[in-house]
């Protein structure tokens, strides 16, 4: 998408492509098509609210997540399992915290689709086991 511009007036952008859509407003500049993407050999630090809790090491033990933090677990399942992780250890922005975390985007998204489906109920309730 590089050199596409956009002229807005006022305080409304509304784009589609019916796919994605990648978006950052920095005060008046708008960049479109920069989104997150991952570095194979890049580690992540797993963050202290993550490493200290148990519920982690249950998600751990259950190969919901690998070794390396990252989900190991369809893109619907990882969003249910950060909703779940989210909810319990009372980590705020839990979309933008787990989206740094695995490096994905649009998690919101994958949230409300793994709500559609019904093989979410069986994950759903492996997760009140923790």
């Amino acid at each position: 998408m590089a050199g596409n511009t956009i002229n807005v007036q006022g305080s409304y952008i509304d784009i589609h492509d019916n796919e994605n859509v990648y978006l950052s407003v920095d005060k008046a500049e708008v960049r479109m098509g920069q989104h997150v993407t991952a570095d194979k050999g890049e580690k992540r630090s797993l963050p202290e609210v993550l490493a200290r809790s148990e519920l982690w090491q249950k998600a751990r033990e259950a190969g919901f997540v690998g070794d390396d933090g990252q989900p190991t677990v369809s893109r619907t399942e990882a969003a249910l399992l950060a909703n779940f992780l989210a909810d319990r250890l009372g980590i705020a922005h839990k979309w933008k915290f787990f989206e740094d975390l695995w490096l994905r985007n649009n998690m919101r998204g994958d949230y409300n689709k793994a709500l559609e489906q019904k093989k979410s109920l069986a994950f759903q309730d492996r997760l009140k086991l923790f």
